[in-house]
């Protein structure tokens, strides 16, 4: 985590809220304050800045690391040995393909090695959320995916080597399947963010066949033969709950399920 020099100002937009928080200058993710707002988009922004400001603060700074949840964004996970731009007029392209020629912010930041991850936000989003802060005083600043800024916080605390990340969102979940701690897989499941038996049958489908069960890649492969060869051991999932910590449960090949070590994150 890169060395903060003064407080800044982080808003996680989800679907159904939003949540502020005013983190200390210094190495740790330290807060000052924090409050959220319900609703979607700008007004979540708009009721969580206000509830902020009601929170014994005075002065916000002047710009808002803005981080957007799942249901707003379009994802690619990439993989690729070219430059930033290559990576990037690829990205676009594939964009291009599957939503058309309409105006688009395009993030793109790194997962690991040659492992990039392109977010597409719709225009209009971005410029309604750039809006209401400018009327609360605001810039916006960095703005990033919550996804890639999980991936930051808990990725080097997996070690696995065949592994599933699971992070909830309030309206379904973003999985994403590791091996040798790089992500080589992603999906977006959207379902009732209640229905406990829905991520469980989603995880399982994604961690065994078709999509999910992906064979190691080139790069990974343990096999003989220049054949690809998927691992023998059990499966191991992590769930990113809303408290932030990282819990650890293990899955026999066969669909058994086993308890949680209750890795904390």
């Amino acid at each position: 985590m890169p060395l903060r020099w003064r407080p800044e100002l982080w808003l996680d937009l989800r679907a159904r809220g939003c949540q502020a928080r005013l983190i200390g200058a210094g190495w740790r993710e330290r807060s000052l304050a924090a409050a959220s707002g319900s609703g979607r988009g700008a007004a979540a922004l708009g009721a969580a800045l206000s509830a902020l400001r009601l929170a014994d603060v005075d002065v916000l700074p002047g710009q808002a690391r803005l981080r957007v949840a799942d249901e707003y964004l379009l994802h690619l996970l990439l993989h690729h040995d070219g430059s930033r731009a290559q990576v990037r007029q690829e990205a676009q392209q594939r964009f291009r393909a599957v939503l058309g020629d309409g105006a688009r912010h395009l993030m793109l930041l790194p997962m690991g090695r040659q492992r990039w991850l392109a977010s597409a936000l719709e225009a209009a989003d971005l410029a309604t959320w750039t809006e209401t802060l400018q009327h609360a005083g605001l810039r916006a600043g960095r703005i990033e995916p919550l996804l890639h800024a999980e991936w930051q916080r808990v990725g080097r605390q997996i070690r696995d080597a065949d592994a599933v990340l699971v992070l909830p969102r309030d309206e379904g979940a973003t999985l994403l399947r590791l091996i040798d701690g790089e992500p080589v897989d992603l999906a977006w499941e959207r379902f009732d963010s209640e229905d406990s038996a829905s991520l469980e049958r989603r995880v399982r489908a994604f961690a065994r066949l078709p999509q999910g069960r992906s064979r190691r890649p080139t790069w990974a492969q343990t096999g003989s033969g220049g054949s690809l060869a998927e691992t023998d051991d059990a499966q191991v999932i992590y769930l990113l709950p809303e408290s932030g910590t990282l819990c650890r449960y293990v899955r026999e090949r066969s669909g058994s399920g086993g308890e949680a070590d209750g890795l904390a994150g």
